[in-house]
């Protein structure tokens, strides 16, 4: 993402544990899986230990976000498969996780996609 070419991931994370630190809210993590770019196992338990490393106070929260297939996009959704060994490994690690349901894919009107189709 371009914002991190300024703030990398820790100090994202960090920002978020403060937040959460200081208000006592629950945060949420938005991550879009990308077939074969941030999709491995090892870069979920990577993630999962960072988080962790924090606490285990409830203060997170990880929304997967399966990237949706566009028409032109050099990326894609992650296999299935990969995408449930992601999130076994986040929740082994005590880091509660949900995948986002992706309405609209079949007629091509989720997210990214339809700004895709009107260009």
């Amino acid at each position: 993402m371009p914002v991190n070419t300024r703030w990398g991931v820790r100090q994202a994370v960090e920002a978020a544990w403060n937040y959460a630190r200081v208000t006592k809210r629950r945060v949420s993590i938005e991550y879009a899986l990308i077939k074969d770019i941030n999709d491995q196992a090892e870069r979920a338990d990577a993630l999962g230990d960072l988080l962790t490393s924090y606490g285990d106070w409830g203060w997170v929260h990880v929304n997967l976000i399966p990237l949706n297939p566009t028409p032109g996009s050099q990326w894609t959704a992650s296999r299935i498969e990969d995408e449930r060994e992601f999130v076994r490994r986040l929740e082994a690690k005590g880091v509660p996780t949900t995948v986002r349901d992706t309405r609209g894919r079949e007629i091509d009107g989720a997210c990214g996609q339809l700004a895709a189709a009107t260009s």
